[in-house]
């Protein structure tokens, strides 16, 4: 079905995943072009170093995409979009996780479009969850988002008809998930109580107060972690246009 889509999507998320790192917070270790050492030693060469894999050629790393990853998920057998978002998802997460997502979301049940929408939000879910969110979740949120809207244009793309109304009305959405959630992270923020100051204050009502407010600082994190996300959803549909 959609088999000419997988050059396009290894070239994508080659952007993505750019050269050499071995950043210590990273648990993959030493990584270029998005595979790993574990991977280099699965796929490549069984006693890679840190040295073979700064030196692993591109070339390599693209038939370990083909093989490893688009092979293995099916990618030809899916939609145009549903195709690349679970092909880019695998290659950042593994192809199990991929898996499981589909058991989930039933694909052959859900439109090609309403599947990446679903799919992106899982995923961000997921990794919104993952205790190295602190330190890589600004590059993951700006990734899936522009995975999203690469999806969705696929999507459209392939069923003939013009694909900016569908875009532009996707980010008209997104825009106005920015303003609702900035909103109410702006209105829970000047509702959260403060503590009584007087000595005798009833200890009980003091330690309520402390978990009400605890919890509405909390709700203010994630109305403000949706609107960033969807801000970020907003800006690479507007790039896709």
């Amino acid at each position: 079905m959609t088999a000419t889509n997988r050059e396009a999507a290894i070239s994508k998320t080659l952007t993505y995943e750019g050269g050499f790192c071995n950043d210590p917070r990273d648990p993959g270790g030493a990584t270029n072009w998005g595979i790993t050492i574990i991977d280099a030693r699965k796929h490549w060469k069984p006693d890679a170093t840190v040295a073979d894999v700064k030196s692993l050629p591109k070339a390599v790393a693209i038939e370990i995409y083909r093989q490893k990853y688009w092979a293995v998920l099916d990618c030809d057998s899916r939609p145009s979009g549903p195709d690349f978002v679970d092909f880019d998802y695998g290659v950042n997460s593994g192809t199990g996780r991929v898996t499981k997502l589909r058991a989930v979301l039933d694909p052959q049940k859900l439109a090609p479009i309403a599947y990446v929408k679903a799919a992106c939000s899982a995923r961000s879910s997921f990794l919104h969850a993952l205790q190295t969110y602190a330190t890589f979740g600004v590059g993951w949120s700006k990734r899936v988002a522009d995975v999203e809207a690469t999806g969705i244009r696929m999507a459209a793309g392939a069923t003939g008809n013009p694909v900016a109304p569908v875009i532009q009305k996707e980010a008209t959405a997104a825009n106005k998930k920015v303003i609702a959630h900035s909103t109410a992270a702006a209105s829970t923020a000047t509702t959260v109580p403060s503590l009584p100051t007087f000595p005798h204050a009833d200890l009980s009502s003091k330690v309520g107060l402390v978990c009400l407010g605890i919890g509405a600082v909390l709700l203010v994190a994630v109305f403000a972690w949706h609107a960033y996300h969807n801000s970020n959803r907003a800006a690479a549909l507007k790039a896709a246009l």
